[in-house]
Protein backbone atom coordinates (compact mmCIF):
# COMPACT_ATOMS: atom_id res chain seq x y z
CA UNK A 1 0.00 0.00 0.00
CA UNK A 2 3.46 2.26 0.34
CA UNK A 3 3.56 2.33 -2.88
CA UNK A 4 0.43 2.39 -4.73
CA UNK A 5 -0.32 5.40 -1.79
CA UNK A 6 3.30 7.17 -1.62
CA UNK A 7 2.39 8.45 2.02
CA UNK A 8 5.93 10.49 1.88
CA UNK A 9 4.81 12.65 0.00
CA UNK A 10 2.30 14.22 2.17
CA UNK A 11 2.82 16.86 4.90
CA UNK A 12 -0.27 15.43 7.02
CA UNK A 13 -1.78 15.45 10.73
CA UNK A 14 -1.23 11.63 11.15
CA UNK A 15 1.64 9.07 10.65
CA UNK A 16 -0.18 6.86 7.28
CA UNK A 17 0.62 3.15 7.40
CA UNK A 18 0.91 1.30 10.23
CA UNK A 19 0.01 2.89 13.57
CA UNK A 20 -0.29 -0.22 15.69
CA UNK A 21 1.73 -3.30 14.83
CA UNK A 22 0.03 -6.88 15.68
CA UNK A 23 1.66 -10.12 16.31
CA UNK A 24 -0.55 -12.23 13.55
CA UNK A 25 0.17 -12.56 9.97
CA UNK A 26 -2.60 -11.29 7.86
CA UNK A 27 -5.63 -13.37 6.48
CA UNK A 28 -8.42 -11.39 7.00
CA UNK A 29 -8.81 -7.37 7.01
CA UNK A 30 -11.56 -5.18 7.63
CA UNK A 31 -11.81 -1.50 6.24
CA UNK A 32 -13.48 1.89 7.25
CA UNK A 33 -13.63 5.23 7.23
CA UNK A 34 -12.91 5.81 11.20
CA UNK A 35 -11.26 3.95 14.22
CA UNK A 36 -13.36 4.08 17.10
CA UNK A 37 -14.51 1.89 19.97
CA UNK A 38 -17.32 0.13 18.31
CA UNK A 39 -15.14 -0.62 15.09
CA UNK A 40 -12.62 -2.12 17.12
CA UNK A 41 -15.10 -4.41 18.38
CA UNK A 42 -16.40 -5.86 15.31
CA UNK A 43 -13.39 -6.47 14.18
CA UNK A 44 -12.32 -8.60 16.79
CA UNK A 45 -15.59 -10.35 16.28
CA UNK A 46 -15.19 -10.71 13.53
CA UNK A 47 -11.76 -12.53 13.34
CA UNK A 48 -9.74 -9.56 11.65
CA UNK A 49 -6.05 -10.14 11.80
CA UNK A 50 -6.12 -6.31 10.35
CA UNK A 51 -7.97 -2.86 10.27
CA UNK A 52 -7.55 -0.81 7.49
CA UNK A 53 -8.73 2.71 8.26
CA UNK A 54 -8.96 6.44 6.56
CA UNK A 55 -9.02 8.35 9.85
CA UNK A 56 -6.91 6.29 12.29
CA UNK A 57 -5.02 7.92 15.39
CA UNK A 58 -4.13 11.85 14.80
CA UNK A 59 -0.94 13.62 15.64
CA UNK A 60 2.30 12.51 14.11
CA UNK A 61 4.22 12.45 17.28
CA UNK A 62 1.31 11.26 20.04
CA UNK A 63 2.66 9.26 23.08
CA UNK A 64 0.03 10.28 25.87
CA UNK A 65 -2.73 7.72 25.80
CA UNK A 66 -5.35 8.80 28.20
CA UNK A 67 -9.11 8.32 28.52
CA UNK A 68 -10.87 6.96 25.03
CA UNK A 69 -7.59 6.58 22.99
CA UNK A 70 -6.31 4.65 26.09
CA UNK A 71 -9.33 2.03 26.01
CA UNK A 72 -9.30 2.14 22.17
CA UNK A 73 -5.95 0.99 21.62
CA UNK A 74 -5.77 -0.86 24.37
CA UNK A 75 -8.12 -3.23 23.11
CA UNK A 76 -6.42 -3.74 19.97
CA UNK A 77 -3.14 -4.40 21.70
CA UNK A 78 -4.82 -6.94 23.37
CA UNK A 79 -6.36 -8.58 20.18
CA UNK A 80 -2.89 -8.70 18.49
CA UNK A 81 -4.48 -6.94 15.55
CA UNK A 82 -2.70 -4.62 12.93
CA UNK A 83 -4.11 -1.05 12.60
CA UNK A 84 -3.17 0.64 9.59
CA UNK A 85 -4.46 3.82 8.30
CA UNK A 86 -4.11 6.18 5.10
CA UNK A 87 -5.20 9.81 5.42
CA UNK A 88 -4.36 12.44 2.94
CA UNK A 89 -2.44 10.05 0.81
CA UNK A 90 -5.43 7.95 -0.18
CA UNK A 91 -8.06 11.70 -0.49
CA UNK A 92 -5.51 11.93 -3.31
CA UNK A 93 -4.73 8.66 -4.82
CA UNK A 94 -5.58 8.06 -8.36
CA UNK A 95 -6.72 5.54 -9.01
CA UNK A 96 -8.06 4.20 -5.40
CA UNK A 97 -8.57 7.82 -3.63
CA UNK A 98 -11.76 9.13 -2.30
CA UNK A 99 -12.03 12.22 -4.86
CA UNK A 100 -11.16 10.10 -7.79
CA UNK A 101 -14.32 7.68 -7.01
CA UNK A 102 -16.56 10.45 -6.69
CA UNK A 103 -15.47 11.94 -10.03
CA UNK A 104 -15.38 9.26 -12.13
CA UNK A 105 -19.02 8.06 -10.72
CA UNK A 106 -20.50 11.84 -11.34
CA UNK A 107 -18.64 11.45 -14.90
CA UNK A 108 -16.25 13.71 -14.94
CA UNK A 109 -14.04 14.80 -17.85
CA UNK A 110 -10.72 16.19 -18.26
CA UNK A 111 -9.21 15.88 -14.22
CA UNK A 112 -6.44 17.95 -12.85
CA UNK A 113 -5.33 17.70 -10.11
CA UNK A 114 -6.24 20.70 -6.99
CA UNK A 115 -4.29 20.11 -3.47
CA UNK A 116 -5.69 16.83 -2.67
CA UNK A 117 -8.69 17.12 -4.90
CA UNK A 118 -9.72 17.20 -8.35
CA UNK A 119 -11.19 19.63 -11.15
CA UNK A 120 -13.22 17.98 -13.56
CA UNK A 121 -16.05 18.82 -16.10
CA UNK A 122 -19.12 17.24 -16.99
CA UNK A 123 -19.80 16.58 -20.38
CA UNK A 124 -22.35 19.28 -20.75
CA UNK A 125 -23.78 21.76 -18.75
CA UNK A 126 -26.54 20.56 -16.13
CA UNK A 127 -28.78 22.60 -13.76
CA UNK A 128 -28.10 22.60 -9.97
CA UNK A 129 -31.67 21.01 -9.43
CA UNK A 130 -30.65 18.27 -11.70
CA UNK A 131 -26.80 17.77 -10.65
CA UNK A 132 -28.40 17.51 -6.99
CA UNK A 133 -30.86 14.69 -7.86
CA UNK A 134 -27.26 12.87 -9.73
CA UNK A 135 -25.42 13.34 -6.23
CA UNK A 136 -28.54 12.15 -3.75
CA UNK A 137 -27.96 8.81 -6.03
CA UNK A 138 -24.37 8.70 -5.63
CA UNK A 139 -24.66 9.43 -1.81
CA UNK A 140 -28.39 7.95 -1.07
CA UNK A 141 -28.70 8.27 2.58
CA UNK A 142 -27.54 11.76 3.17
CA UNK A 143 -29.59 14.96 3.12
CA UNK A 144 -27.51 16.84 0.32
CA UNK A 145 -27.04 20.74 1.33
CA UNK A 146 -26.27 23.33 -1.52
CA UNK A 147 -26.23 27.11 -1.62
CA UNK A 148 -26.87 27.60 -5.32
CA UNK A 149 -25.03 31.16 -6.78
CA UNK A 150 -25.55 30.02 -10.50
CA UNK A 151 -28.11 28.13 -12.66
CA UNK A 152 -25.79 26.29 -14.72
CA UNK A 153 -23.09 23.17 -13.60
CA UNK A 154 -20.44 22.74 -15.70
CA UNK A 155 -16.63 22.86 -13.83
CA UNK A 156 -16.37 21.14 -10.96
CA UNK A 157 -13.76 20.97 -8.20
CA UNK A 158 -13.84 17.72 -5.36
CA UNK A 159 -12.10 17.59 -2.15
CA UNK A 160 -13.41 15.00 0.08
CA UNK A 161 -14.26 15.68 4.06
CA UNK A 162 -13.53 18.92 6.20
CA UNK A 163 -12.80 20.37 3.01
CA UNK A 164 -14.57 24.02 2.92
CA UNK A 165 -12.05 26.35 3.63
CA UNK A 166 -10.42 25.86 0.50
CA UNK A 167 -13.15 27.07 -1.38
CA UNK A 168 -11.84 30.74 -1.12
CA UNK A 169 -8.61 29.12 -3.54
CA UNK A 170 -11.00 28.31 -6.33
CA UNK A 171 -12.55 31.90 -7.29
CA UNK A 172 -13.14 32.25 -10.77
CA UNK A 173 -11.47 28.51 -11.47
CA UNK A 174 -14.43 26.45 -11.06
CA UNK A 175 -18.37 27.08 -10.84
CA UNK A 176 -19.16 24.44 -8.17
CA UNK A 177 -17.59 22.44 -5.65
CA UNK A 178 -18.07 19.71 -3.34
CA UNK A 179 -16.88 18.98 0.25
CA UNK A 180 -17.88 17.04 2.95
CA UNK A 181 -18.73 19.67 5.68
CA UNK A 182 -19.75 23.31 5.73
CA UNK A 183 -18.53 25.56 7.76
CA UNK A 184 -20.25 28.93 9.25
CA UNK A 185 -18.41 31.61 6.80
CA UNK A 186 -19.01 29.56 3.66
CA UNK A 187 -22.60 30.31 2.97
CA UNK A 188 -21.54 33.92 2.34
CA UNK A 189 -18.03 33.35 1.04
CA UNK A 190 -19.58 31.20 -2.01
CA UNK A 191 -22.33 33.75 -2.77
CA UNK A 192 -19.57 36.63 -2.80
CA UNK A 193 -17.75 34.22 -5.34
CA UNK A 194 -20.25 33.00 -7.16
CA UNK A 195 -19.75 29.09 -6.38
CA UNK A 196 -21.80 26.76 -5.67
CA UNK A 197 -21.51 24.69 -2.77
CA UNK A 198 -22.80 21.01 -1.79
CA UNK A 199 -21.95 19.54 0.82
CA UNK A 200 -22.20 15.41 0.68
CA UNK A 201 -21.04 14.39 4.61
CA UNK A 202 -17.61 13.77 5.43
CA UNK A 203 -18.31 10.13 6.10
CA UNK A 204 -20.04 9.89 2.72
CA UNK A 205 -17.62 11.19 1.01
CA UNK A 206 -15.14 8.82 2.27
CA UNK A 207 -16.44 5.75 2.12
CA UNK A 208 -14.87 4.86 -1.23
CA UNK A 209 -11.19 4.99 -1.03
CA UNK A 210 -10.81 2.58 1.53
CA UNK A 211 -13.21 0.11 0.16
CA UNK A 212 -10.85 0.17 -3.22
CA UNK A 213 -7.71 -0.91 -1.21
CA UNK A 214 -9.68 -3.28 0.45
CA UNK A 215 -10.53 -4.52 -3.47
CA UNK A 216 -7.00 -4.08 -4.46
CA UNK A 217 -6.02 -5.92 -0.79
CA UNK A 218 -8.50 -9.01 -1.74
CA UNK A 219 -7.27 -9.14 -5.51
CA UNK A 220 -3.30 -9.24 -5.15
CA UNK A 221 -3.27 -10.94 -1.60
CA UNK A 222 -6.38 -13.48 -1.55
CA UNK A 223 -7.28 -11.63 1.61
CA UNK A 224 -10.68 -12.41 3.32
CA UNK A 225 -11.53 -8.23 3.26
CA UNK A 226 -15.04 -6.83 4.83
CA UNK A 227 -15.88 -3.23 4.66
CA UNK A 228 -17.48 -2.53 7.96
CA UNK A 229 -20.01 0.28 7.79
CA UNK A 230 -20.79 2.92 11.14
CA UNK A 231 -22.86 5.51 8.96
CA UNK A 232 -21.92 8.59 10.23
CA UNK A 233 -25.11 11.38 8.96
CA UNK A 234 -21.93 14.22 9.02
Amino acid sequence: MNSVLEPEKFDDYCHNGIQIEGDRDIKRIVTGVSFNEAFVEKAILGGADAILVHHGIFGKDFFRLTGHLRRRVDKVLRSGITLLAYHLPLDSNIPYGNNYAISEKLGLQDLERFDVGLIGKLSEETSVHEFRKLLSLLFPDQVIGCYKNTDLIRRICIISGGSSSSLNKLEGIVDTFISGEVREPIREMSREIGINFFWVGHYASERFGVMNLGQLLKDKFSLEVEFIELYNEV
